[in-house]
């Protein structure tokens, strides 16, 4: 896979130089275009049409100002796109028109009553892009020397494993799968009869259908990984991984979600963009 179109969103700044810094190196490596976007966010009271507009011409040329800072700091050059609206539907729109190879973006809190319905900035993009979404969350100092490619068994993980192979061809990448026994089925199987001896061979079975999973994914990679089965709650093992493995990215596939689950984004993918140690790519195909 070839990437050649980048779309970096940032909104504020200095917070946002780790986004510029990471989407301008993985430009620089594979020769992409590279397009910064910032979005004006409307005033919620526009009684006062001509002030408005007055504001947001402001805001725009500042903005404008500041992502030209940046680009220059880092020595890098880029399209600018200042745009006006909703920042998640007008980044939306972005990806539809042009099509992008990777967005970049910063983790954005919920900080309206809409976001906590909806979801933020970054939820309702990763959602409905129709790309990868890079999420920044670290200091950019290096490229990415380990990534943690978590699975859950899906088709998708091969994919996602040549996506990620084609981004970062230097860096290491290891594949891993959580597997539990949720806490409902638990309690369902022994309300039934079931013995922990029951339970335990249940659990061995999810873990060597992970192990076959795995190795026929090393078997069809482009080139050579390593894997490890995690057990527990996969959020809070897939978590624990990226701070002890040292790993400084992990990507997380689309995973079993159908039609109407993929307009939201999945409460694994949500908690590890709250407690991931790292960066995280969200692959979409």
């Amino acid at each position: 896979m070839t990437i050649t179109r980048i779309l970096a969103a940032v909104d504020r700044f200095p917070q946002d130089e780790t986004v510029l810094a990471r989407a301008a190196r993985i430009a620089a490596a594979h020769g992409a275009a590279l397009r910064v976007a910032h979005v004006v966010d409307l005033p919620g009271d526009e009684s006062d049409l001509e002030r408005a507009d007055t504001l947001i011409g402001q805001a725009a040329i500042a903005a404008r100002d500041r992502i030209n800072d940046a680009l220059r700091r880092l020595g890098a050059s880029a399209e600018i796109c200042i745009e006006t609206g909703s920042p998640a539907l007008r980044l939306i729109g972005m990806c539809e028109e042009t099509r992008p190879d990777l967005v970049v973006m910063r983790a954005h809190q919920r900080e309206r009553i809409t976001d906590r319905i909806l979801g933020s900035t970054t939820d309702r993009v990763v959602a409905a892009a129709g790309a990868p979404v890079l999420i920044t969350r670290r200091p950019v100092v290096r490229g990415y020397v380990r990534a943690l490619l978590a699975t859950d068994g899906s088709d998708a993980a091969a994919a996602a494993l040549s996506f990620t192979a084609a981004l970062l061809p230097d860096t290491d990448i290891h594949i891993i799968q959580a597997v539990q026994i949720t806490p409902q089925l638990s309690e369902a199987m022994l309300r039934i009869g079931a013995s922990q001896a029951t339970l335990d061979a249940h659990r061995d079975a999810l873990a060597r259908a992970a192990a076959e999973h795995l190795g026929a994914l090393v078997a069809e990679a482009p080139r050579t990984v390593t894997t490890r089965v995690l057990h527990g709650d996969p959020a809070l093992a897939l978590a624990r991984a990226t701070r002890s493995s040292r790993a400084d990215l992990i990507v997380l596939g689309p995973g079993r979600a159908g039609l109407i689950r993929r307009a939201f984004i999945g409460s694994v993918t949500r908690r590890l963009l709250r407690d991931a140690a790292c960066d995280v790519l969200i692959f979409r195909h």
